[in-house]
């Protein structure tokens, strides 16, 4: 679904993604993990048009991705921050059918796909009409989760969406986004630095050092078989993994 091809950018000289010409599979969930300035939130960036690449392309769907296409792929692709990334004056309606409202969508569509929505975050619908201010850390992320919802995309992008959660919160949303990205089918490409998470989203990791990949495949491979060995520091200074390291 998703190809790069030698896709590089670098920030005042120093190189923040080095060219990198992967792919990321249809209907998977891919976890983008590795420590704070590997490259991983670069990558979704670019992937997303919201950065231009020094070199290299963008493909999804077959379609390449630049000016001419950019608008028409963001509106099929999911992008989902820290915090939510709501909108402050806005209620939590008014964040999720954003998009919706600006594709001019009518009524009756917009509401019967904020029901469903809705519904596939686990929101309170008391909540819909309170401002992001009032609303806890949780259920923020699960209004921007709705919000990235809402036009029904093929492609969902994650940049660290629960990191500044607390620790329970985190677990139960891990585990309800497990299961609704496995009913909905998405591909979901998910960034963090958190070996745990990954190990409780992901079909697949890539493992980024540097703006390079040093490692891609299960948990396992990088607990059992370590490509190099930051991969073996990286899991090691993480302790008390899952006892089940396989999916």
């Amino acid at each position: 679904m998703i190809r790069t091809d030698g896709l590089c950018r670098a920030f005042g000289g120093r190189q923040a993604l080095a060219p990198l010409s992967t792919h990321f599979e249809r209907g998977r969930v891919t976890v983008l993990l590795g420590p704070s300035g590997c490259g991983k939130s670069t990558l979704l960036r670019l992937l997303i048009g919201l950065l231009v690449p020094d070199a290299g392309s963008v493909e999804i769907d077959g379609v390449t991705l630049g000016t001419a296409t950019v608008e028409a792929i963001r509106h099929r692709t999911g992008y989902v921050i820290q915090d939510g990334g709501l909108f402050p004056h806005l209620t939590a309606r008014d964040n999720i059918t954003l998009l919706a409202r600006h594709l001019r969508w009518d009524g009756g569509r917009i509401a019967a796909r904020l029901a469903t929505v809705v519904e596939l975050a686990r929101i309170d619908p008391r909540l819909l009409d309170q401002y992001p201010s009032t609303l806890s850390g949780g259920e923020r992320q699960r209004v921007g989760i709705a919000r990235a919802l809402l036009p029904d995309p093929p492609l969902l992008l994650c940049d660290e969406p629960l990191s500044a959660l607390d620790p329970i919160t985190r677990h139960d949303l891990q585990r309800e986004l497990r299961g609704l990205f496995d009913a909905l089918g998405k591909t979901v490409l998910w960034v963090t630095h958190d070996l745990h998470e990954a190990a409780a989203l992901a079909d697949d990791i890539l493992l980024m050092r540097d703006g390079r990949v040093v490692q891609r495949g299960t948990l396992a491979d990088l607990v059992e078989r370590p490509a190099d060995p930051f991969v073996t520091r990286f899991v090691q200074a993480q302790h008390g993994l899952p006892g089940k390291v396989a999916r």
